[in-house]
């Protein structure tokens, strides 16, 4: 009953922030383009011939001239002032520079799918390049059908334990991948504000960075410091608590961390990678969508949205909250960019994510999420007596309807 008391008020908190973003961005975003009358009066542009324009102000049309309306100087010429609307920057799109944006993505997932190979390979769940790429497609595909960012990651978990006996170190690294993955974000961003030092625009975000890091230092403290947690009496407390067995694997999995430095190195160089062809995406698809900036600020705004974005309260893919974050940091940080266009921007990121997500539809579709033949017979046998204890206890209620749950997930 506790239990369900905190997840309905999770939800309430999710669903009422993302009210909360949808409001703000009402009020602050224009679908139309607009001007500014010489009294301050901001109306719809219609059109623009040069000398006079088209405006729509108080539901009727009519014409002003140029000298009417706030203007600025381009190339020695007057130009009417114009406050781009969501509309306008769709049409004025650069569409070769978004298409090279989207193409630009084509590694991430080949790259996530060589991470979750290491990252398994430490707990010795060994599963082949090409089962994980397609679980790698099938998990990003479900972070957008289903609420919220981390979604995927409980049904490509699912998917994993079906190709081994070692069920709980396997859920456990899908996890740890995630974990790795949000440490590349904070370095690639840390590292980058450090290089760029600018007390002004990036001292509050550098406090921001400076705690994350900080609670993840502490957290891997207790992590991998198996004497730090013999000290305080962790393993003594998850063996009394409710599926303590459970618990204790996890902890151990955590640890194995620990005697695979290369394999974890390699995964961190990988994420990093991978983030850096992420924001050069990012980057191409905001010239096409005309915005200003530096490459520098792009690496440390966008990877801090994908953290906002990652936050378990966050609205479904964040919607709203990182509009926000971007109307603030490409349109109210002394860039010349639009409120319009930092949305656009924010939802064209999601769009290239998509379009490399939606092959991930067929994988449970065509049943590629389960073991073949030659597959399942080599995992027949666990080769470890708790993975046989696993197998052998009976299934509790909760677990045949998790197994339901995830039957009607994966289309069998």
């Amino acid at each position: 009953m506790k239990k369900a008391r905190h997840r309905w008020i999770l939800t309430v908190l999710r669903f009422g922030l993302c009210a909360a973003a949808i409001i703000f961005l009402i009020l602050s975003v224009s679908w139309y383009d607009k001007i500014t009358l010489q009294d301050g009066t901001k109306v719809r542009l219609l059109s623009d011939d040069g000398d006079t324009l088209l405006i729509e102000q108080d539901g009727a049309e009519r014409t002003v001239k140029l000298d009417e309306v706030v203007s600025v100087d381009v190339a020695g010429r007057s130009v009417a002032e114009v406050e781009p609307g969501i509309a306008g920057v769709v049409r004025g799109i650069e569409r070769w520079l978004a298409i090279g944006a989207i193409l630009i993505f084509l590694p991430v997932p080949l790259l996530q799918s060589l991470r979750l190979v290491w990252m398994l390979a430490v707990q010795d769940v060994r599963l082949s390049y090409w089962n994980a790429t397609k679980l790698t497609y099938a998990g990003n595909f479900f972070n957008f059908a289903l609420p919220g960012t981390t979604g995927g990651d409980l049904i490509k978990a699912y998917y994993i334990t079906r190709f081994t006996h070692h069920k709980t170190e396997a859920v456990t690294t899908v996890f740890l991948d995630r974990v790795i993955g949000l440490l590349g974000l904070v370095t690639l961003a840390g590292t980058m504000i450090a290089l760029t030092w600018n007390p002004e625009r990036f001292g509050d975000l550098a406090i921001v960075i400076a705690v994350v890091c900080g609670g993840l230092a502490v957290g891997a403290l207790f992590v991998f410091s198996e004497r730090l947690r013999n000290a305080i009496g962790l393993p003594r407390l998850a063996a009394k608590l409710p599926m303590g067995d459970q618990l204790l694997r996890v902890g151990r999995a955590t640890v194995e961390m620990r005697r695979h430095k290369i394999l974890i190195g390699l995964s961190l160089l990988n994420t990093i990678a991978l983030q850096f062809i992420v924001m050069v995406s990012a980057f191409v698809m905001s010239r096409a969508l005309g915005m200003d900036g530096k490459f520098s600020l792009y690496l440390i705004y966008v990877p801090i949205g994908f953290l906002i974005s990652a936050i378990p309260i966050s609205p479904p893919q964040a919607f709203g909250v990182m509009e926000w974050a971007y109307i603030g940091f490409f349109a109210h940080s002394g860039l010349d960019n639009a409120v319009s266009q930092a949305v656009a921007f924010a939802l064209a990121v999601r769009v290239i994510q998509l379009v490399w997500a939606l092959p991930g539809v067929l994988v449970p579709l065509l049943g590629a999420h389960l073991p073949n033949a030659a597959e399942l017979e080599a995992i027949e046998t666990p080769d470890d007596p708790a993975d046989v204890a696993d197998a052998a206890e009976p299934a509790t209620p909760s677990d045949r309807a998790d197994e339901a749950s995830a039957s009607v997930v994966s289309g069998k």
